[in-house]
């Protein structure tokens, strides 16, 4: 079994997972004739884990937290190195993100309300969720990308020159993508 690598950041507690060994390998990677397994231990007492692997973090993951008590569970944060955007998937439904919040510009915090509550932080790309004792998640790929755009001019520039509408039809003439498939947060 590989070890556990514990450590506490203020309020917020981490584990490094490590792969068990394939045993074959095909020059640099393993034969990959197994699914990976990241076993950990987790004190569910703890509100927020952040999970970060030696390697890059598996596109498709399942998670399901093992302990005697349905009531008890943990926020688990995962780091991803790139711009991906993900779904959260309970009983194989998608459980959609948290309400966007205006104040955070951001999607709402989890309140650790229900196993699958989660939200992906775009830009720093970050995924938290809740899971429960009992409860499996699983996590894929979502065709979407997820990003905070910044530009500089007045308010009143910008709507007399189109706003949104003008905004929206000028990203998807430039990613060669239909206008409906982008939704504009909020403008400030």
């Amino acid at each position: 079994m590989q070890p556990i690598y514990v450590s506490q950041v203020g309020s917020t507690y981490r584990n490094k997972l490590n792969s068990m060994m394939d045993h074959v390998w095909d020059g640099f990677y393993s034969g990959q004739l197994r699914l990976s397994r990241f076993p950990t231990v987790i004190n569910v007492n703890q509100q927020v884990w952040d999970l970060t692997y030696t390697g890059t973090p598996a596109k498709k993951q399942t998670f399901k937290l093992f302990h005697e008590d349905p009531t008890k569970g943990v926020t688990i944060r995962i780091a991803y190195p790139s711009a991906m955007s993900v779904s959260v998937l309970k009983d194989d439904r998608v459980v959609e993100y948290n309400r966007w919040d205006d104040t955070l510009q951001s999607y709402g915090p989890i309140k650790q309300t229900k196993c699958g509550e989660n939200r992906y932080i775009g830009v720093k790309n970050i995924l938290e969720f809740y899971i429960t004792g009992g409860c499996m998640i699983k996590i894929q790929p979502r065709n979407a990308i997820q990003t905070l755009v910044r530009m500089e001019w007045t308010l009143e520039d910008f709507y007399a020159k189109g706003g949104t509408t003008t905004f929206v039809d000028r990203l998807a003439g430039s990613l060669g993508i239909h206008a409906s498939t982008i939704k504009v947060v909020s403008v400030y």
